[in-house]
């Protein structure tokens, strides 16, 4: 399987796709003016504190304050859902156990929440407090940004804690002697005291001085945060994340990838460099792209780039997937289509259903969704069929470096799952709410326009009379007027005794009717 990374720098924009025998698996998009938010360290201040939902309000100098639960500021953060060890998904074994809180959080052993046996976040923080805190979800819709104070600096192969002095190893690592070998080189290394790691997936077979070159980079990140810490008075940003295309390299980029291919010198040479300190060894996949094509058209993903922005997913039998996004979750529905089977409608709705499954994962990751998904899968009677639908499902989840967990089919037919979400998906990063419907993705028809129009008519020219009125709307509703509507026009006419004209105009809102009187110059009348 020939697989690369594309990377494509054209109008102040930075994309970046996955691609695998020539299909695109996975692809990002960021604005070279977008702030890197997620993995960012701040020098906060505790702006409010809010015990009903045990959080509190910091001001870290964003637009919005962000908010930090208790139980992010204990040391829940790190083993809990949102915990974020890197954007390739490795998690702690359990080995790397939670520790004390860091030192920058207000201590007290008063009061407890009886519910979850943790402090009140009353007694943890106090108004105005600074405190370090790193974002871990980026803003959304009306919230701030998630922040935990349970610091992590992700390098190539570890993951650096300053405040867990535990180490843990990916699980994905599961051979038991390349496990020991690297507790052994971590054990040769001097952690500053209270400090753990994590160890990345990536770090299997790795060389024993590479892995410590960039545990001790990671080290001397850690220290110079301390100093800004010490220098600067919050709110202040005291480390900002790598950008994507850098990110993409150290998380993403590995030994199964044939290149990677950039069109854009300077960020090449950026790109080459970081290669160069980081990970020498694939420094020889990174390539210059010079052809004159577009880079993804020259590849031939454009088209199917483009497909991530509709609405629909087309299925190689001839069904579809509609995904909604909503503000409370994503919403995916399997349709046969055009695919009507062969045998009967329950064989047809188990093959709609088992290509969907994998398309459905395939999309999740594409389109970068996260948060609560509801997949309304076709009705299938046997059990055995559905278990297998869900069996598809999970394994095509696995590819998946964020993680992911789902319910089985509930009574309704329906898949409940769930997908960490850090940052915005690819629809809300690169699209607006439509100025023209504001968000609903409907308009009235052109019939019920016309019809208040009629009404907004009728009361605008109650107290008139012997007067000339000029309603103005689109040309479609004046259309439905004059054609449909010319005897109530006139009915109004001759009720009132004013004069009447219709007035289509293509700038206009197929909602907005517009009234006006108008001066008769004959008679000098308004």
């Amino acid at each position: 399987m020939k697989k690369e990374i594309l990377v494509s720098l054209e109008f102040q924009t930075k994309k970046v796709a996955v691609v695998e025998d020539g299909h695109l698996e996975e692809y990002y998009v960021e604005r070279l003016s977008d702030k890197q938010l997620v993995g960012s360290i701040y020098k906060g201040k505790v702006s409010s504190i809010v015990p009903g939902i045990g959080a509190a309000f910091i001001d870290i100098g964003l637009e919005k304050n962000g908010f930090l639960y208790v139980a992010d500021v204990l040391g829940g953060g790190l083993e809990g859902e949102d915990a974020d060890f890197g954007e390739n998904g490795d998690k702690p074994d359990a080995e790397a156990v939670v520790q004390s809180p860091p030192k920058t959080a207000h201590h007290s052993h008063g009061r407890r929440d009886k519910r979850e046996n943790i402090p009140l976040i009353q007694d943890v923080l106090k108004k105005d407090q600074e405190v370090l805190v790193q974002v871990v979800k980026e803003p959304f819709g009306t919230k701030g940004a998630r922040l935990t104070c349970q610091i992590s600096l992700a390098g190539r192969f570890v993951v650096f804690m300053p405040h867990h002095p535990h180490v843990g190893i990916s699980k994905r690592i599961d051979d038991r002697k390349e496990r020991d070998r690297i507790r052994q080189i971590i054990k040769a290394i001097n952690l500053p005291k209270d400090s753990g790691l994590i160890v990345r997936t990536a770090a299997w077979g790795c060389d024993a001085k590479i892995l410590e070159r960039d545990i001790r980079f990671l080290i001397h990140q850690w220290k110079m945060i301390q100093r800004r810490c010490t220098l600067h008075k919050a709110p202040v940003a005291v480390h900002e994340e790598y950008g994507l295309i850098i990110r993409m390299v150290r998380d993403v980029l590995n030994e199964s990838f044939d290149r990677i291919m950039i069109n854009d010198r300077e960020e090449f040479r950026k790109v080459d460099r970081f290669m160069r300190a980081a990970v020498p060894n694939l420094r020889p996949k990174l390539l210059l792209y010079g052809g004159e094509a577009p880079l993804f058209a020259a590849h031939g993903i454009q088209r199917e780039i483009e497909k991530i922005y509709e609405p629909r997913a087309a299925l190689k039998s001839g069904g579809h997937l509609v995904i909604e996004q909503t503000e409370a979750l994503v919403a995916i529905d399997v349709n046969t289509g055009k695919f009507t089977g062969t045998k009967n409608l329950e064989e047809t709705a188990f093959r709609t259903n088992c290509e969907a499954a994998r398309e459905i994962a395939k999309q999740i990751r594409l389109r970068d969704l996260g948060g609560i998904i509801i997949i309304d899968f076709i009705d299938m009677e046997m059990a055995d069929h559905r278990r297998q639908v869900l069996r598809i499902l999970e394994e095509s989840l696995r590819r998946d470096r964020a993680k992911t967990s789902f319910l089985n089919l509930s009574q309704l037919g329906l898949v409940e799952m769930t997908r960490q979400r850090m940052r915005k998906s690819l629809e809300s990063a690169s699209t607006q709410e439509c100025p023209y419907c504001q968000g609903k993705g409907i308009v009235k028809s052109r019939e019920t326009v016309a019809s208040d129009a009629l009404l907004k008519l009728s009361v605008f020219v109650k107290n008139i009379r012997k007067e000339h009125v000029e309603l103005t709307s689109c040309p479609d509703v004046i259309e439905v007027l004059s054609r449909d509507n010319c005897k109530m026009i006139h009915a109004i006419e001759a009720q009132t005794q004013n004069r009447i004209s219709l007035v289509g105009d293509l700038h206009l809102h197929v909602e907005d009717v517009k009234l006006k009187r108008v001066l008769d110059k004959r008679k000098k009348l308004w």
